[in-house]
């Protein structure tokens, strides 16, 4: 379905503004859900890494270098 708009799109005749505002609109709406994708990441709270690489000064969990000490 989406492929038949596209290709309607495409077959259409415009002039540069018509062009220019189709560009405008399609840069907006990614921009939007980009947007909202980030928002909706945000309300959920930061992710908490209990372990693996990075969640220490070395990698590793905290717990398995304070057992080396």
């Amino acid at each position: 379905m989406m492929k038949v708009q596209i290709d309607g799109l495409l077959q259409k005749k415009m002039d540069r503004k018509d062009f220019l505002k189709h560009v405008g609109v399609g840069v907006a709406a990614l921009t939007g859900i980009t947007a909202t994708v980030k928002t909706l990441n945000s309300l959920a709270g930061p992710v908490k890494q209990t372990s693996g690489y990075g969640s220490s000064a070395y990698g590793g969990s905290p717990q398995a270098n304070d057992k080396k000490a």
